[in-house]
């Protein structure tokens, strides 16, 4: 083994020269199974930044590298930003999207705004909340890194708190160039739960991340509450049209109202709404208690969203084309179920 090799084992592995020129001096030759010869550097690995042992700048975990993108196992360019929930045991935020965004191929990088053990309804559950300077960090970081020079699209789902919502806004506000659609899951609860998150976040939403969102997609507890309108006049589509237009700046470009039920028949659906135009998309019931249907119903409309022959402007082309993705969104949903089992 050439000499250079033993310090450059001992100092990427942590093994001091010595003990590396004790071991190779038990070694034959470097082609025998000493463990030193099964170490071979490649010249074109990328270089490492010397740094004396224990002298690691303050929050550093592990040496610098230069060209450290070439370490990177998955080559693929990032499509999507999401930020929601994370939870070891449960298919809701982050596992439920990542279901639907890893079936298309695309590529994302999942930021959680919370970590759970399990979804929050069983007797034992703990969680951390992550700190909105974090995610703030966190997304300077990823930056830096050049993750996200290829972004198609940001979406957004749970938060855990108000100031993790307005770091997010923070961040979104000064991206240079044309602005980034943004798909907005606000959520904040539904009808048969009440609010899982904290309430405060209803005016952070409706005041930091609606006014930036190219499309939304409430259910009708959290369009009442970010509307204003009662729960009771959401009834049908018209009043509900105009509750989700209340809610549209001149960024937004749609509103998915979704779990809504027919006046007249026992059919469940999505009330499809844009500036000027609005309808009714039903289906049949889907007869789940599963939790993590709207986490996949946002990401399957973010990849059909990705699919339109312009993203950019965060529209579809027309009510109809928006309308067929929503049914192509609900359809993974009722294919998601198929695999479901009752979680609560």
């Amino acid at each position: 083994m050439p000499r250079e090799w033993g310090s450059w084992v001992g100092w990427s592995c942590g093994v001091p020269p010595r003990a590396i020129r004790t071991i190779r001096e038990h070694c034959h030759s470097h082609d025998s199974v000493c463990p030193m010869s099964m170490m071979v550097r490649d010249d074109r690995s990328p270089r490492t930044e010397p740094t004396a042992p224990g002298r690691h700048p303050r929050g550093r975990i592990a040496v610098r590298v230069e060209a450290a993108g070439s370490l990177e196992l998955d080559p693929r360019p990032t499509q999507i930003v999401n930020f929601g929930s994370q939870v070891l045991h449960g298919t809701v935020g982050i596992p439920a999207a990542r279901r639907v965004t890893e079936a298309a191929g695309v590529r994302t990088i999942d930021i959680p705004t919370i970590l759970l053990s399990v979804l929050p309804h069983f007797a034992s559950v703990h969680h951390v909340d992550v700190p909105a300077d974090w995610i703030a960090h966190a997304l300077e970081d990823v930056a830096a890194a050049g993750a996200l020079d290829e972004l198609r699209l940001v979406t957004s789902g749970y938060f855990a708190a108000p100031a993790q919502a307005a770091a997010v806004a923070a961040w979104l506000r000064p991206r240079p160039g044309p602005a980034l659609p943004f798909l907005l899951d606000p959520t904040l609860g539904d009808i048969e739960l009440g609010f899982y998150t904290d309430p405060a976040l209803v005016d952070t939403l409706r005041d930091e991340l609606v006014p930036l969102a190219s499309g939304m997609t409430p259910n009708l507890f959290e369009l009442a509450h970010l509307s204003g309108a009662p729960l009771a006049s959401l009834t049908s589509p018209a009043p509900i049209a105009r509750a989700a237009r209340s809610l549209m700046s001149p960024q937004t470009q749609w509103v998915v109202v979704t779990g809504v039920r027919s006046p007249v028949t026992a059919s469940v659906g999505e009330v499809i709404v844009t500036a000027t135009e609005h309808c009714a998309h039903w289906h049949a019931p889907i007869r789940t208690s599963a939790k993590g249907l709207g986490d996949t119903f946002t990401a399957a409309l973010a990849i059909e969203l990705l699919a339109n022959p312009d993203p950019a402007a965060g529209a579809f082309p027309g009510l109809p084309q928006l309308a067929a993705a929503v049914d192509a969104a609900a359809e993974a949903v009722r294919r998601a179920t198929t695999t479901s089992h009752d979680l609560i």
